[in-house]
């Protein structure tokens, strides 16, 4: 077999290896999500949050410390809030706009185009499990804020 056939069979060959490892740990390691059965009661005693109402109106929940489910809070600054100790949809909607700047200041540089406006707002919406008008009042904004 000439030189350049036989490199193109290894590099195939590694590749599908490669790939196989690949699909192996991601198996092995992986987190998996438990989904509830469709029989469940709409209500969780443990959160009070409606997930069967969430869930109709687009938001896949995986417990109320899902901050990131409102609009104008991502990863880093949903991070930023549980590190200071709002970690729920109801001690978010009890913040006033001023202690929210404040953890943002206190987050540094990176935080500073975060705006805060609304957080509490929709944040109140979840709690109250009006999950229909949260949607509504997040089609009107613009990364957290009302477009105006």
């Amino acid at each position: 077999m000439s030189g350049l056939g036989c490199c193109f069979w290894w590099l195939v060959l590694g590749a599908l290896l490669g790939w196989l490892a690949s699909w192996l740990l991601s198996r092995m390691f992986a987190r998996t999500e438990v989904v509830a059965p469709a029989v469940a009661a709409p209500v969780r005693a443990s959160d009070g949050i409606d997930h069967a109402a969430a869930r109709a109106a687009g938001y896949f929940l995986t417990g109320p410390e899902n901050l990131e489910v409102i609009e104008g809070i991502g990863p880093s600054i949903a991070h930023l809030l549980r590190s200071n100790g709002v970690n729920t949809f109801a001690k978010l909607a009890a913040m006033t706009l001023a202690g929210l700047q404040a953890i943002l200041d206190k987050g540094g540089e990176r935080f500073r185009l975060a705006n805060p406006q609304t957080w509490a707002e929709q944040a109140a919406l979840a709690v109250a499990n009006r999950w229909a008008d949260l949607r509504r009042l997040q089609d009107a904004l613009d990364a957290g804020v009302r477009r105006d």
